[in-house]
């Protein structure tokens, strides 16, 4: 109670001291100090992206276990689909990690007859699919392949200019103290502002 009545009293006095003219702010980031970097969010994504392909491929090839080989084939597909976007989730840039998994969930979607040709006959067993015999010269491929390939890419040039926005105070609050005539009569106006 003592803080708050201390609170109103400290902006009591400033609205006196102020000309009436002036305007006081306050812009502070939410969470100052825990600035994001490009570097650990490339790590992310490329962490996301290789151990969860690597593990998933290598628990389909070593274990007879169905169970164990569904999970590591969906963790493959996470890696391929996900992966890349994670550095940018991890930045807080849901729009370009979205951008990035939609190119490469379409490529996927595109290359789902070519499982047995990339990864064996083994994973494609595993999630039942995979029921023609394909090129990967094929035109469709060589599509699935260029969206796979061009969603990787982007996210990881991205990352830059995700990490840079959300550390130029893309999330930032604001507090002003301005003055307002009424009647006459000037008083203090108390706002504050959230950009999310």
């Amino acid at each position: 109670m003592q803080k708050t009545i201390l609170f109103f009293c400290l902006l009591f006095g400033i609205s006196f001291s102020a000309d009436a003219q002036s305007e006081v702010s306050i812009n502070r980031p939410f969470a100052s100090g825990q600035e994001k970097t490009v570097s650990k969010a490339r790590s992310i994504a490329l962490t996301n992206t290789v151990i969860s392909i690597g593990t998933g491929v290598t628990a389909v090839a070593l274990f007879d276990n169905n169970t164990i080989q569904k999970t590591g084939a969906y963790l493959t597909l996470y890696g391929i689909v996900a992966g890349a976007s994670t550095g940018n989730f991890y930045a807080e840039d849901y729009p370009r990690g979205v951008i990035g998994m939609g190119a490469r969930a379409v490529g996927t979607i595109l290359m789902v007859d070519a499982t047995r040709e990339v990864f064996g006959q083994r994973f494609s067993n595993t999630l039942n699919v995979d029921n023609e015999e394909v090129s990967l010269t094929d035109t469709k491929m060589l599509i699935g392949e260029g969206l796979i390939l061009a969603g990787f890419i982007y996210n990881m040039i991205s990352l830059n200019a995700s990490v840079k926005e959300y550390n130029s105070g893309g999330r930032n609050f604001s507090i002003n103290l301005s003055p307002a005539v009424v009647d006459d009569e000037v008083a203090p106006v108390l706002t504050a502002s959230f950009r999310f």
